[in-house]
């Protein structure tokens, strides 16, 4: 069976909002900003209750 290619609504918009996300992407490899993240490192070795609440 065939398939039926046909345009979406909102494609272009899609299109341009992958294309935005990917520019930013590359920006962010090039300047290497700091991580936003707070607290202490948790290792990833054990069971894991030392993140239950």
């Amino acid at each position: 069976m065939a398939s039926n290619p046909r345009e979406y609504r909102g494609q272009a918009l899609r299109e341009i909002r992958e294309i935005a996300a990917r520019d930013k992407d590359f920006i962010k490899c090039i300047l290497k900003p700091k991580a936003k993240i707070l607290g202490d490192t948790i290792p990833v070795s054990g069971n894991g209750n030392v993140t239950n609440d």
